[in-house]
């Protein structure tokens, strides 16, 4: 106001008047600065145009976080008056937007917060710190328990702890089904909700069971269990033994032969078996008939031998068991099986006492008739009239001149009484006396006639008769008259014969003893069976002789004995141990040296494991073939099939597997497949095919086989981008798998130069190319800045400090500073102010901690410098 027309050295009052938001600058003239006063006065001497110049205000628009780590505001500076201000306020990981407040109070809730500027204001971006329920559990539950849990703040550490309850083995941290930590305390930084689940694996232990000795018995139940499960072994005794006792590590465990425990680690236990002892007696009967030896206690299985000695004037009968006869033979041996009492049988012998009167018209004779061995006999000769008794003769020899004979009876035979005539007496004589008997000898009336008899006794030959040596006759029967007394002998030869033997069959055996033997002596063929053979018995003549393989007799004349000798059959049994094992054929009757053939079928879950023989392994071939020497049992046994379960891994880096082992037929066992982290469960295959799509699988062993558990590496998805966008291009983004190298290269467009590489607002490189280990989708941002074309390669020198700076940062430029931009690490303007000073000190107190950019325009360049706010 005030402008108009004014005279010559009229007063003119020129008044300017602010605008809402602008200030008055001065008055000018022609350009030129005449006032800078709003109100200018002065005296007109000719017309003028002048111009009141007025300068839109601007004001500092200042924004902070609260608290300073929960995030970051952008949209703060030097604003002019009417203009927009928007600050935008960005969370930072793990914090949650509140509201703007200025001096306290709430002036917006939403992050982005737009008003006109119209002064200064001071506005503060309210975040809050995070939450989250972190969840646990155990999985089974029985397994263990789990502590740790509950609500954490973000960047809280949270320590789960798991524990495992008794007989349970702690295995991982699963989330989702993915392996987290295979250690039981899992300390992590929370930042967000989690629920976790600790696994824990039943424990499985060896159950080892043997038997002591190895033949005494048989145990079975020995495995793998599960703690806590209940393990039943049972002991079967062998043939011939008794169970005694369980021991572990030489402590007894149990007394009984079914032993059942609750499984609470791995025992190696063993069933101890005694060999049976029996008591074997033997007695005579009667006990004077004879004596017995070999009884006494025998162990099961032993042989015992029992021989019977008859006494004199004894026969041995036969052995009796329970008053069955069970051998003829005084030796008798078998196998001890069980307590036996036997008895040997003994007969006492007798005899035939026969007597006779020589001539018949000498005498009588009494006494004769059937003795016992050792009583005693009485025989006595009466001599008729016209005779007197002589003597008593046995087999031609005297035995006594009293006419009444005692004797004690230890044999049979024939005695003669023998009378005399009183007359000539012609006496008959045989040489030698065995050799024959001679007949006509006696007293006889003078002239009469006398005619004497030679009789050979078996064995023997008549040769002649001589008296006085001189040979009288070559006639058995001579007569002669009767003249004198006279003694006239009978000469005989002894007979000499030949004793053949052989065998019947040949093969049968072997005998001896045979040859030219003189009659009356004894003979003694042998026979001996050969392998396989038994001898049966002596035959003369197709007669049976003698039943003894060692037979004597008498000579008497000639013989062919035969030995004969029968084959040895035994009978061979099979059967199954266990009973539920298999089937065994092959069994039956056998000659001896004949071959017989076994064999064992095992049943579906079951392996032939060998052939015993009375406790002993004699083959452990399915098929068992063998030549019969002798009876026997033969036992196929089994045992339940073990097959091995082979496991792997594919990729083997992919996680690990568990379940491999040998195990029973039948048993059931959990496949478990374990993801490597990075790394997920697809499936089991078996021979190629798919099987299972779960991770733990249960299967049923009935054969060896091969699982594998097929993984894959997690993909991820590597993104980047520039700031500010298009600035530049970046090579490298796309789909990773786990554990690869992802490289990633930005190319600056014209006019942009790089600064640096950001992932979640962290600079992580200052490198135009980046490589890392991929192990989760990641964003990074590739920051750039634009380069206004002057010339930035220019050798301004620049000083910052201090540096890092907490309230004030001074720069000190070798040029005069027109601009200066303050940007943040990821390349947001924080602020921008124009200067004309080559040393410039700014307030920084208001800024984040972390690491800014400046960016300094002068005349001739633009230069960029990094400072750190504490």
């Amino acid at each position: 106001s005030g402008a108009g027309t004014y005279d010559h050295f009229e007063t003119c009052t020129l008044i300017a008047t602010e605008s809402t938001g602008y200030t008055f600058t001065n008055w000018t003239e022609n350009g030129n600065v005449v006032s800078t006063s709003p109100t200018y006065s002065f005296t007109v001497e000719g017309p003028r145009t002048l111009v009141a110049n007025f300068q839109l205000n601007s004001y500092e628009i200042t924004a902070s976080a609260n608290p300073a780590a929960g995030g970051s505001v952008s949209g703060a500076g030097t604003y002019d008056h009417f203009e927009t201000c928007t600050l935008i306020a960005t969370e930072s990981t793990g914090y949650t937007f509140t509201n703007w407040t200025e001096n306290g109070n709430v002036v917006s809730t939403s992050p982005t917060y737009s008003f006109t500027v119209e002064g200064p204001r001071t506005l503060v971006a309210n975040f809050q710190l995070n939450n989250y329920a972190i969840n646990a559990s155990a999985n089974p539950s029985a397994g263990g328990s789990v502590s740790g849990a509950g609500t954490y703040d973000h960047f809280e550490t949270c320590t789960l702890i798991a524990t495992e309850s008794t007989g349970y083995t702690f295995t991982n941290w699963t989330e989702n089904g993915n392996v987290v930590s295979t250690s039981p305390t899992y300390s992590f930084t929370v930042e967000g909700p989690r629920t976790l689940v600790a696994n824990f694996q039943l424990n499985s232990y060896e159950i080892t069971a043997s038997a002591n000795p190895a033949a005494g018995g048989s145990v079975s139940g020995a495995g793998t269990y599960d703690h806590f499960e209940t393990c039943t072994l049972i002991a079967t005794e062998s043939t011939g033994y008794t169970f005694i006792n369980w021991t572990e590590n030489g402590n007894v465990v149990s007394t009984s032969p079914t032993y059942s425990f609750t499984v609470e680690g791995p025992r190696t236990l063993v069933a101890n078996f005694q060999l049976n002892s029996y008591e074997i007696t033997a007695s005579a009967n009667p006990t004077v008939g004879g004596s017995v030896s070999g009884a006494g206690t025998y162990d099961h299985f032993e042989t015992c031998t029992l021989i019977a000695t008859e006494s004199t004037g004894y026969t041995f009968i036969n052995w009796t068991e329970n008053g069955t006869v069970v051998s003829t033979s005084p030796t008798i041996s078998f196998m001890v099986e069980g307590p036996r009492t036997l008895v040997a049988n003994f007969q006492l012998n007798s005899y035939q006492i026969t007597a006779i009167a020589n001539p018949n018209s000498g005498g009588t004779v009494t006494g004769t008739g059937t003795y016992n061995h050792f009583q005693t006999c009485t025989l006595v000769a009466t001599p008729n009239a016209y005779y007197v008794f002589t003597n008593w003769t046995k087999n031609g020899q005297v035995v006594s001149d009293n006419a009444t004979y005692t004797f004690t009876v230890e044999g049979g035979g024939t005695y003669v009484a023998h009378f005399t005539r009183v007359n000539h007496q012609i006496t008959a004589l045989a040489n030698p006396t065995e050799g024959g008997s001679v007949s006509g000898e006696g007293s006889y009336p003078h002239g009469s006639y006398c005619t004497l008899t030679a009789t050979a006794n078996t064995g023997y030959t008549f040769f002649n008769w001589t008296k006085n040596g001189q040979v009288v006759s070559s006639n058995p029967s001579y007569s002669f008259p009767v003249t004198e007394d006279a003694t006239y002998v009978a000469n005989f030869n002894l007979n000499n014969y030949i004793i053949t033997v052989s065998a019947d069959p040949t093969a049968g055996g072997m005998v001896s003893g045979g040859g030219a033997y003189l009659y009356g002596n004894n003979c003694t063929v042998s026979a001996m069976a050969n392998a396989g053979y038994t001898f049966t018995n002596w035959t003369k003549n197709g007669t049976v002789v003698s039943t003894d393989a060692s037979y004597t007799f008498t000579v008497t004349d000639n013989a062919n004995l035969v030995a004969h000798f029968s084959l040895d059959h035994y009978n061979i049994t099979v059967s199954v141990d266990p009973e539920a094992g298999g089937t065994a054929t092959g069994g039956g009757s056998f000659n001896y040296g004949e071959t017989c053939n076994l064999s064992a079928t095992p049943n579906t879950g079951y392996a032939f494991v060998n052939w015993t023989k009375n406790g002993s392994v004699v083959s452990t071939n399915a098929s068992y073939s063998f030549t019969v020497t002798d009876n026997g049992d033969y036992v196929a046994h089994f045992s339940v099939a073990r097959y091995t379960i082979t496991l792997m891994a594919q990729p083997s880096e992919g996680g690990s597997v568990h379940g491999a082992g040998t195990y029973d037929y039948g048993h059931v066992v959990t496949l478990r497949a374990i993801a490597h982290e990075g790394y997920e469960f697809i499936n089991w295959t078996k021979d190629g095919a798919v099987v299972s799509s779960n991770a733990n699988y249960p299967i049923v062993v009935h054969g060896n086989a091969e699982y594998v558990a097929n993984f894959r590496p997690y993909v991820f998805e590597i993104k980047a981008n520039t700031n500010p966008d298009n600035s530049g291009d970046i090579e490298g983004i796309g789909l990773y798998n786990y554990g690869e190298t992802c490289t990633l290269t930005v190319t600056p467009h014209d006019d942009y130069e790089f600064v640096n590489w950001t992932l979640n607002g962290q600079v992580v490189s200052e490198e135009e190319s980046i490589s890392f280990v991929v192990t989760e989708a990641r964003e990074y941002v590739a920051h750039l800045q634009y380069v206004d074309g002057i010339d930035e390669q220019s050798n301004l020198s620049v000083t910052l400090y201090p540096n890092p700076a907490k309230f004030r940062l001074t720069i000190e430029a070798s040029e005069t500073i027109k601009k200066l931009e303050i940007y943040t690490i990821d390349g947001a303007l924080v602020s921008k102010q124009d200067y004309s000073s080559d040393k410039i000190v700014i307030s920084v107190d208001t800024l984040a901690s972390g690491t800014y950019m400046i960016r300094l325009t002068t005349d001739s360049t633009v230069e960029t410098r990094r400072f750190v706010k504490e």
